[in-house]
């Protein structure tokens, strides 16, 4: 019986991040309320605070539940045995912009977490914890440039440093475009060329 109630419990605690990722799509984080997420989850108030404390608490957790499968990507920064730098790179950019392009219910949650989300007030400390991940990619970054100069991979008189702060904007920029539905098709289509170019220009 403890299991069942446990399993149930989940069960209903991922309801309601479904449900509060549909709300902050549809009408932004800040404009959403908890209440309006339990109608849509089905459940009561109370059932919310049961699981979240707050609203940023519960935004946290759409973050976490619908873009970890990103997050696992980073370890295809770390080159295998056959691999350069360059090449890894290369991997790690197809494999992150594949996985957006395929996966709506991912895609829907970084254009909350980039487009639909003041972070104002109580969200203030929230923007810390989203832009975390971003220091690792550009130490990761970083390191792949300083070694792709190493075995001279990379173009001569081109500053490591520099080309891993361009590649972080280039991502940042991109996402920015396929999610905000401006030239929505036309980056979907170029975006296998877009990068490569993107490294190429550096090699």
């Amino acid at each position: 019986m403890a299991r069942r109630t446990k399993e149930e419990a989940l069960e209903t605690r991922m309801q309601i991040i479904d449900a509060a990722r549909r709300v902050f799509h549809a009408e932004g984080v800040n404009r959403s309320t908890l209440d309006k997420v339990a109608k849509a989850a089905g459940v009561t108030r109370g059932a919310v605070y049961w699981h979240f404390t707050n609203k940023a608490e519960l935004f946290l957790a759409v973050k976490k539940a619908y873009t970890s499968e990103f997050d696992q990507l980073q370890s295809l920064l770390s080159p295998t045995v056959n691999q350069s730098p360059l090449s890894a790179l290369t991997d790690y950019l197809h494999a992150l912009f594949s996985g957006l392009l395929t996966n709506s219910a991912a895609r829907e949650t970084l254009e909350i977490i980039m487009l639909r989300c003041e972070y104002v007030e109580e969200f203030h400390e929230v923007l810390q914890t989203i832009t975390e991940p971003c220091t690792d990619i550009l130490t990761s970054f970083t390191r792949l440039y300083r070694d792709a100069k190493t075995i001279n991979e990379l173009k001569p008189g081109l500053d490591p440093e520099l080309m891993a702060l361009d590649t972080l904007a280039f991502v940042r920029g991109t996402l920015r475009a396929v999610l905000s539905g401006q030239q929505h098709d036309t980056y979907c289509q170029a975006i296998t060329p877009l990068i490569d170019a993107h490294i190429a220009l550096r090699r």
